[in-house]
């Protein structure tokens, strides 16, 4: 076995070999600790104040996919992104100067969250509470208490979490799985299906479904409620009555997609297909049940902007 060296290679190759050596010591001496503190050194406190947030929410995010179901996941990631929309820019120059308690208050808090943050995961309702008490914290190592008017919509967009969740665990599901059941018979009766609906029950020649607990679409509601909401603060319609007929249309719409999911339930109960019960389960868990809350914030948006686009073209804007 023959072994070709540098000083084997034509002129152009030694060349090329010798910047490519260059550029490696260059980035090996970028690398190195002195560089990095420098570079450190060099970021300013807005740098760092954005680089501390970014992995805060990380933090709260890999938590949240450890030990949360996915619905409360995408709950999350919902209020966090809404909060950064929201979030008004700060004027060219701005500094984050925190008040003398605000700045101790702050760190204890996310001291706090980080020591305590997985076991705060065990409990649904404290769990949702993190990302509020995470903005809390930020906002105040960027500001005093009494100047924190810019974080306010970031604020009030987090503090929507816990809201949910106590809604979605306060709210009793007998009269919307009634409602979800019958949508359900009424969209098999109009595919050409003969169904029966007993309260929460509908029955095909063949099998049926059950609606009741997650079946019944509180989640997918609430979490086009959520987006209704974040629509709302971020990008305001000219009247505050369209944003209510909005913030009123998502739950509804949450209820006719959840409907079209029942219904494909009962379809793959009583087909004849080898994997039906695979395809059943599923749609039925949560992953396979983000994919109609996907399709409903997809309805949604393009709803909001079609109704935007309206205004604009009336403004000759």
């Amino acid at each position: 076995m023959s072994t070709i060296g540098c000083t084997n290679l034509p002129l152009s190759g030694r060349l090329a070999y010798s910047l490519k050596a260059d550029a490696m010591k260059s980035a090996l001496q970028a690398m190195a600790w002195p560089n990095l503190l420098a570079r450190w050194r060099s970021l300013d406190n807005r740098d760092l104040w954005g680089l501390l947030a970014a992995i805060f929410a990380l933090f709260l995010l890999q938590l949240s996919l450890l030990t949360q179901w996915p619905d409360v996941v995408l709950n999350m990631m919902l209020v966090m992104g809404g909060a950064v929309l929201v979030l008004n820019s700060p004027p060219a120059g701005w500094q984050p100067r925190p008040g003398r308690i605000g700045r101790w208050v702050g760190v204890a808090l996310l001291v706090v969250m980080l020591w305590f943050g997985q076991r705060l995961m065990s409990s649904n309702f404290f769990a949702s509470l993190l990302p509020l008490l995470a903005g809390i914290a930020l906002a105040l190592l960027a500001a005093p208490a009494s100047k924190l008017r810019p974080f306010l919509k970031s604020l009030c967009v987090l503090a929507l979490l816990p809201v949910v969740s106590a809604v979605n665990t306060l709210t009793p599901l007998g009269p919307l799985s009634v409602a979800t059941a019958w949508l359900a018979k009424q969209m098999l009766s109009i595919c050409g299906y003969t169904a029966v609906q007993l309260g929460t029950l509908v029955k095909l020649q063949g099998g049926g479904v059950i609606v009741g607990g997650a079946c019944a679409g509180l989640g997918i509601l609430l979490q086009l409620l959520l987006v209704a909401v974040i629509f709302a603060m971020a990008f305001p319609m000219r009247h505050r009555w369209q944003n209510g007929l909005m913030i009123v249309m998502a739950p509804l719409l949450g209820i006719v997609v959840n409907g079209m999911r029942i219904t494909l339930l009962a379809l793959f109960v009583t087909s004849s297909l080898p994997n039906r019960m695979w395809w059943f389960e599923f749609f039925h868990e949560h992953w396979g049940s983000l994919l109609f809350s996907g399709v409903g914030m997809q309805l949604f948006v393009w709803l909001y902007v079609y109704w935007m686009s309206r205004q604009v073209a009336a403004l000759g804007i």
